[in-house]
């Protein structure tokens, strides 16, 4: 049952991509369709090349500043995933590859090194210092 569904999600998906791209160019013009079509193309193999050739620069940066890579490993994920939905024809994919570039990068208390406060600044520990012999 469920391998039934995933196939006619499958099948579905591409259709309508393509119905979506004729009422586009039924509206736009086929120079215009076929220049969007073009250039998210571009756009989407510029991405993963960027990537492909930024993440271990990145991965060395965060380890060298203390923290943990997860975060540019997740930021460098979205980016291709990205890059291969600008790459298929379609309005769907590439609105879902503008949400994932879109999607903010906020650091999570768990990225900070121990220590410091959310901007990276040492925090201060208040108290009372006695010596007892």
């Amino acid at each position: 049952m469920r391998l039934g569904f995933v196939t006619i999600i499958a099948l579905a998906v591409p259709a309508l991509e393509m119905v979506g791209i004729y009422q586009i160019a039924q509206n736009l013009g086929w120079g215009w369709t076929l220049l969007w079509l073009l250039t998210a193309a571009w756009v989407g193999v510029a991405l993963i090349r960027a990537q492909h050739s930024d993440l271990p620069a990145r991965l060395s940066q965060a380890l060298a500043r203390g923290e943990t890579p997860f975060g540019e490993i997740w930021a460098s994920g979205r980016r291709v995933l990205a890059g291969v939905l600008l790459i298929l024809p379609g309005m769907g994919s590439d609105l879902l590859a503008i949400l994932l570039l879109l999607w903010p990068t906020a650091r999570t208390p768990d990225d900070t090194p121990p220590g410091t406060d959310p901007r990276g600044e040492k925090e201060a520990i208040e108290g009372e210092f006695r010596r007892e012999d």
